[in-house]
């Protein structure tokens, strides 16, 4: 669900770094929009405007590919530090589809099938002169981002653009290692289970315990805490042996049955989705971070039999358990050479 214009948001500092090294003065936007620097919080129509005058200034055309090639993790904030720890690639774009309303109008949203994963992106303003280059900016970031943190050259799957070719197409389409169709209806990319299943080399459980409730902490101070992640919170406390019901959660939020629907509803999901959601999580951060038996891990997550609990998993990520389990744990050398 995009979040309300009232959102206090902070641009990436990374993105400011490399904007300002194009020769941008992003301090300077920033107090054109009443912002005493680029480091402060805005407003989304602030932001947006912000960036729509600073992508438009870049000169050089295949600025966005430059950027987002040369990642540079140091930068990261506790977004990025936080998504950088997951277990798993799935896990950590599944965290940057959370927490990404913490700086951006635009959103993200991950669609699970049988062979990978869409990721849709959703422009805060489709129409506006800028873009074109966030739209580019995301999804040149999220492959950078997916082949630095797991060490292996990732190839998208698809890639659809809404806008017109840009004027450095042979040069993007180099770096993404796959043609780009455009004039699509939609932005998504689409990456395959196996990449999805890759462990991070930042992986880190300790960081990921201490970051989490620090961006959680963050969503509730910039107005973008949400009723979906009041029930993911409560589901994944829950998942100790039965499966969560609607009325349980509905109780442990204050509410009821009837008006958490509605409240979902509104938010665009279900209880069912996010039940579904939470599990795929779960479970892949036992897999990939425990030795916890494949029969007991069903049973936490409330399925009935194992058998349940293997099917549901090839449905979300396309191999079973015993499979997503061996992926995570390869070695490096393993799972293919290359980087961003």
């Amino acid at each position: 669900m995009p979040p309300s214009p009232r959102t206090l948001v902070q641009l990436p500092r990374s993105l400011c770094v490399s904007l300002r090294e194009a020769g941008v003065d992003v301090d300077a936007l920033a107090r054109r929009m009443g912002v005493a620097s680029a480091a402060e919080r805005f407003t989304l129509e602030q932001s947006d405007a912000l960036l729509d005058q600073a992508l438009l200034a870049v000169k050089d055309p295949s600025f966005v590919l430059t950027a987002t090639a040369r990642l540079r993790p140091e930068l990261f904030g506790v977004v990025g530090l936080a998504a950088m720890a997951a277990p798993d690639l799935g896990s950590s774009l599944s965290r940057l589809e959370r927490y990404k309303r913490l700086f951006s109008s635009d959103t993200l949203e991950l669609v699970r099938g049988r062979d990978g994963v869409r990721v849709r992106l959703h422009l805060g303003r489709p129409e506006s002169a800028s873009a074109p280059f966030r739209a580019e900016l995301e999804f040149t970031f999220l492959v950078a981002f997916s082949r630095r943190m797991t060490g292996t050259q990732v190839v998208p799957l698809r890639v659809d653009r809404r806008g017109p070719p840009v004027a450095h197409r042979g040069r993007s389409e180099a770096f993404l290692g796959i043609a780009v169709n455009y004039r699509q209806p939609e932005d998504v990319l689409v990456l395959s289970a196996l990449d999805m299943a890759r462990p991070l080399v930042s992986s880190s459980p300790d960081v990921a315990a201490l970051l989490g409730p620090r961006v959680e902490e963050l969503l509730k101070e910039c107005g973008t805490d949400d009723v979906v992640g009041q029930v993911r919170a409560v589901l994944r406390r829950m998942l100790t042996g039965e499966e969560p019901s609607l009325d349980a959660v509905a109780r442990a939020l204050g509410s009821s049955s009837r008006g958490l629907q509605r409240r979902l509803s509104e938010a665009r999901t279900s209880f069912v989705t996010l039940l579904r959601e939470v599990r795929c999580e779960v479970a892949c951060e036992r897999l990939a971070g425990t030795d916890i038996d494949i029969s007991e891990l069903s049973f936490l997550l409330g399925f009935s039999e194992p058998s349940a609990f293997h099917r549901a998993f090839r449905r979300w990520r396309g191999m079973t358990p015993a499979e997503f389990r061996r992926a995570s744990r390869a070695p490096i050398q393993d799972r293919g050479t290359g980087t961003a």
